[in-house]
């Protein structure tokens, strides 16, 4: 089990029901206590009412992004005066993408098919030190 996890609070959004289960599944046995979404309006909502630790979301979200997800996660966190570390998950993979998503705001990039282990590294390397994770 992680201890970076433990007690961790994270978001998952995905618009494929399956991979919300499965990203659930994974990170629960880690000790997080995972909330799921299935949309930016969906998600935006859960993180007003309690926000996450950390957000694991997919880049495409049916009519949706990532991209409007994390600049509205962004502009939640300036008018609070927080910070909410986020991955970016996606399996569309194309140049120049990971380097977007960085720059938009998210602090890490993961490929689908997700592989556990490079999942909870990543995340507890953003968690660690959510500013560097971006390097």
């Amino acid at each position: 089990m992680s201890i970076l996890l433990e007690n961790a609070t994270i978001l998952v959004i995905d618009d494929d029901p399956d991979t919300l289960q499965i990203l659930r599944i994974l990170l629960e046995e880690q000790g997080a206590n995972v909330t799921t979404a299935a949309s930016v309006e969906e998600a935006l909502a859960l993180c007003r009412r309690l926000p996450p630790h950390l957000i694991v979301s997919d880049m495409r979200l049916g009519a949706s992004d990532g991209f409007q997800l994390i600049a509205a996660i962004r502009e939640y966190n300036k008018e609070y005066r927080g910070f909410t570390p986020a991955i970016a998950v996606t399996g569309f993979v194309s140049p120049g993408e990971e380097q977007r998503a960085k720059a938009a705001g998210f602090n890490a990039y993961v490929h689908k098919p997700v592989e556990a282990e490079n999942l909870i590294a990543t995340i507890n390397r953003v968690l660690r030190n959510p500013i560097d994770a971006a390097a």
